[in-house]
């Protein structure tokens, strides 16, 4: 007869584990830090970020499978991924081609991004202008679309999270506009991925991280076919669609890409 693991000695496992991850996460960071800025070159960095991403998944007894890459357009494109987890960059920079490499966008929300921006700026980390007090939705939007075009204009990559911030109940969230907005206008394609496992590695809420299996799938690849709000709505709606058999998880009652949305023109 089997006996029932002990409960005690299983949260002191999990316990552990966590110590061990966080440690192990922070002297990789720190060390990718150092010769990331030393590297001088954003295609040095961008290797060197790979190299230390996949040694925290690694480390960390987080596999990760990747399917579809040879479907990557070798002409600058926009890259959409749903968002699930802190983990999810760290998977998407372990998996994905460090050259030409992706320029990330995030959002000015934490005290901690202010403590990395030395690494994101060697990376090229598009850091997208806040809505401020006073602003009209229209024009922080339109900074915003217009940064993310000419990243794509200059012949870079584009990596966004549609969804915006992310949540602990799992879903596919509506997107926001303004990557469909900038590749429309930059007249680029859009690469639609799924990721799958990190949300249960790393939950919201909890700082506690779990062995999970990870997995990266490249999808569909879509063309836009004009940049008015009809055509932006189609492509947003299109773009959900595909993604969403990708996740692993259901689409958010009701929502269909830009449904649902305040307005999806001035979300950017």
């Amino acid at each position: 007869m089997t006996q029932a693991p002990d409960p005690q000695t299983s949260r002191a496992g999990a316990w552990a584990y966590s110590c061990y991850a966080w440690v192990m996460f922070a002297l990789l960071l720190l060390s990718f830090g150092v010769l990331a800025i030393l590297a001088g070159r954003v295609d040095r960095a961008r290797r060197l970020a790979r190299f230390f991403a996949r040694q925290m998944l690694r480390l960390g007894g987080l596999p990760v499978s990747v399917s579809g890459l040879d479907r990557l357009p070798p002409a600058p494109h926009v890259l959409l991924a749903n968002h699930t987890s802190f983990l999810d960059p760290i998977v998407l920079v372990a998996c994905l081609p460090p050259v030409p490499g992706y320029t990330y966008t995030t959002r000015r929300q934490h005290l901690l991004q202010v403590l990395l921006w030395p690494f994101l700026h060697s990376l090229h980390t598009l850091i997208l202008k806040p809505h401020t007090s006073g602003e009209s939705g229209d024009h922080h939007h339109s900074v915003n679309v217009e940064r993310m075009e000419a990243v794509l204009r200059r012949g870079d990559n584009l990596m966004v999270f549609p969804e915006g911030a992310f949540r602990p109940e799992p879903g596919l969230a509506p997107f926001h506009s303004g990557a469909f907005v900038a590749a429309a206008q930059a007249q680029v394609p859009i690469v639609v991925v799924g990721l799958r496992g990190a949300r249960d590695a790393l939950r919201l809420g909890t700082w506690r991280p779990r062995r999970a299996s990870l997995a990266l799938e490249i999808g569909t690849v879509l063309q836009p076919s004009g940049s008015d709000p009809r055509a932006i709505h189609a492509l947003m709606d299109e773009a959900y669609a595909a993604m969403v058999p990708l996740t692993g998880e259901p689409p958010r009652a009701g929502v269909h890409g830009w449904a649902h949305a305040d307005d999806a023109h001035r979300r950017a």
